[in-house]
């Protein structure tokens, strides 16, 4: 029988682009969890799984979630990757997301629309300044 592949912290740093800090972070909040592969270096090891974790958290601080949220999906999902109720509240946190996205879009468009009115009425002001 084979032994599972370990990665090292820089190892998934590297693969990961992010710093070995990150990784340990993730592990203090209890997000990550590794291996001591060495007892005398202290040298930690991380399994597949928890390189699939690590995947998992940077994909959902990408999509705007935050960390407990990230957790609790991954922990749902973890626990019973079949379970309808696993899935609904992974949904829910999908459309409180979407929802904060669209509030976001709506405001950078007012915001937008602003800035095109003060550009237009500078432009106009230095137009009728030039006659």
């Amino acid at each position: 029988m084979s032994k599972e592949r370990l990665f090292s912290i820089s190892e998934l740093a590297s693969m990961f682009d992010v710093s070995s800090r990150t990784i340990r972070y993730y592990e203090e909040v209890g997000m990550l969890t590794s291996e001591t592969r060495d007892s005398l270096t202290k040298q930690r090891s991380y399994t597949n799984q928890e390189r699939i974790r690590l995947k998992l958290i940077l994909r959902g601080k990408k999509l705007g979630f935050c960390l407990q949220e990230i957790k609790e999906m991954i922990e749902l999902y973890e626990a019973n990757p079949e379970g309808s109720d696993e899935k609904k509240r992974i949904i829910q946190h999908a459309d409180r997301k979407i929802q904060e996205m669209n509030e976001q879009i709506l405001q950078l468009q007012m915001l937008r629309d602003e800035i095109v009115s003060h550009k237009e009425r500078y432009m106009n002001n230095l137009s009728s300044n030039d006659d």
